[in-house]
């Protein structure tokens, strides 16, 4: 293989690291921008703080960028619920402090979304299609 060819290759090598440093990057200020907008109200941080991205090689010439809630909760706080009746798993009644005596089940009204994950996904789409433009076009 003459010089052409192994400069080719290697600047193909260079380019595609590029690329998952960049993508990498990008789920980074994601990241940060879902912590900073997330629409509920905090009460632990819990959720808040498990809010996580990243960027990684998914086979041959692709990255795959992910969101993602890292609460077993995430899903309902990203879609909501409907409403629903809360019973008790391993005692005979429910009982919390202000109660004016133990129920058997609550009926619970649901719960509206307060979407991050997709909205923040749906603001980097376009980001990251013009930051790669960009950075392909460049030589």
């Amino acid at each position: 293989m003459g010089d052409f060819g192994r400069n080719a290759i290697e600047y193909m090598k260079r380019k595609q690291a590029g690329t998952l440093a960049l993508v990498d990057n990008l789920s980074r200020q994601a990241e940060g921008d879902m912590k900073a907008a997330a629409p509920w109200k905090d009460r632990t941080t819990t959720a808040r703080r498990a809010l996580h991205s990243g960027a990684e090689p998914a086979g041959k010439n692709r990255i795959r960028m992910y969101l993602a809630h890292g609460v077993r909760y995430g899903g309902i706080l990203e879609e909501g619920s409907k409403p629903h009746i809360i019973r008790p798993k391993n005692k005979k009644a429910l009982y919390w402090k202000g109660a004016a005596h133990p129920v058997k089940a609550v009926k619970h009204p649901g719960t509206k979304p307060r979407a991050v994950v997709e909205p923040t996904a749906k603001k980097y789409k376009v980001k990251i299609r013009d930051t790669l433009v960009k950075w392909w076009s460049m030589s």
